[in-house]
């Protein structure tokens, strides 16, 4: 009986391996020019992709959390806040499956963190002191698990940048939290769609130049 287990065993892992590996192949193409779009159009046919990914592998925590990552950019474009919240909606309905399969619990409360952020995005002052809340908890907890996880002072980079003056906000107080951002990029030297941890570079380099423009005026 134990040696029929331990076959059973055994044949769920390398089945789960075996899809890991054909997820891999098929959403490292999908995800590589990540950190180089900057359009609606863009982030669309993205998002479009990684939907169909997510369809063919509903097992898999990557599909699920690079999708959920996409609506989230995709919320960012919109002008009208029923959209807005459409795709922040669409990323939201994710968390479920993400906190069950995904092995990087950072990873899971920097998700949650972002889609409270957008909800503030699309509604900042009727909605900063409920999610604001929700955001930085998340935060924390992502630091809990990994504090080298550069996506925790990024994403605070960008709500401190973007928070007025008179509440501890600005590029002058933000600029601290991008630069242990780019203090973390500089350890990681891959881009493993099973470990998210690169994206955001690009953002981190662009609000660098945006505290410059701010603090040389």
């Amino acid at each position: 009986m134990k040696q029929v287990l331990l076959s059973v065993v055994l044949a769920f892992t390398l089945q789960a391996n075996a899809q890991d590996e054909g997820v891999i192949k098929d959403l490292t193409p999908v995800c590589a020019d990540l950190d180089s779009l900057h359009t609606a159009e863009a982030w669309k046919t993205k998002s479009d992709q990684l939907a169909v990914l997510k369809e063919k592998y509903p097992e898999s925590w990557m599909t699920v959390y690079y999708y959920a990552y996409s609506c989230i950019q995709l919320s960012y474009f919109e002008p009208s806040l029923a959209i807005k919240d459409a795709f922040v909606d669409q990323a939201e309905a994710q968390l479920a499956d993400l906190e069950e399969k995904c092995p990087l619990k950072d990873e899971v409360f920097i998700m949650k963190a972002m889609v409270a952020n957008a909800r503030i995005g699309a509604d900042p002052e009727n909605r900063w002191q409920k999610y604001g809340k929700i955001f930085d908890d998340n935060l924390k907890a992502a630091k809990g698990v990994n504090e080298n996880d550069p996506h925790i002072y990024l994403l605070k980079g960008i709500a401190t940048f973007y928070t007025p003056k008179m509440f501890g906000g600005g590029a002058k107080n933000a600029k601290m939290y991008f630069e242990k951002a780019q203090a973390k990029y500089d350890l990681i030297t891959y881009t493993d769609v099973n470990r998210p941890y690169w994206w955001g570079r690009s953002t981190c380099a662009y609000f660098f130049g945006e505290i410059a423009k701010e603090l040389g005026k």
